[in-house]
């Protein structure tokens, strides 16, 4: 059980994460600044500085919820995984697939507004361009992982399916977050997940 002082780091911490992104997704990333973010969490720059040295530093923590909510763990080798998405493409069903992806876009409201900034600040700032970049590629290889688990498709191709089912996903997430669009989830998720099968899991 955490003590008493640890419990109120971790809560200041989660004070400035929230103020942050609150801020961040209000005004945008380049035009709040950390005397506003301390200010809003009721704290002071001195503060925030301790817990953040840097911007990427926060930026780092938003990653780690992002992390959190979705449950991707650190992987044996490197990076993170989430051994869900392998066995989802491992498996290459399509209820399976549609199943897998209803559950994050669930997760949605939770976790989007998260990447959104860390986007945003990616074309900012090239330290946080590379963990978003990093990031991607974990999500990737797990579906890379699930292929080659299944020995199925081309060594050589397996990236490529990979990137091209994640790039869809995040763009059909993005609809509902960055854009403030609101098509038919459910009917997205259908021709989505259809994609996915054929991209991952249909080698006839």
């Amino acid at each position: 059980m955490p003590s008493l002082r640890e419990a109120q780091k971790q809560l200041t911490r989660d004070t400035i994460v929230e103020r942050a992104l609150e801020l961040f997704t209000k005004k945008g990333y380049a035009a709040t600044t950390i005397d506003e973010i301390a200010a809003s969490a009721g704290t002071t720059r001195v503060t925030f500085y301790a817990y953040y040295p840097t911007r990427a530093d926060l930026m780092r923590d938003f990653m780690a919820r992002v992390n959190a909510v979705l449950e991707r763990a650190d992987g044996p080798d490197s990076g993170s995984t989430a051994p869900d998405l392998v066995q989802v493409v491992r498996d290459g069903k399509l209820a399976g697939i549609l199943s897998w992806l209803e559950s994050r876009a669930a997760l949605w409201p939770v976790f989007r507004p998260y990447l959104d900034v860390l986007d945003e600040a990616a074309a900012l700032d090239p330290e946080v361009r590379t963990m978003v970049e990093r990031w991607h590629e974990e999500v990737i290889t797990d579906m890379v992982r699930g292929m080659q688990l299944a020995g199925r498709f081309a060594a050589e191709t397996r990236h490529i399916r990979g990137t091209l089912a994640f790039t869809q996903l995040d763009y059909v997430a993005t609809l509902w977050t960055r854009r403030k669009m609101e098509p038919n989830r459910e009917h997205a998720l259908e021709v989505l997940a259809d994609s996915w099968y054929h991209l991952l899991c249909d080698e006839g």
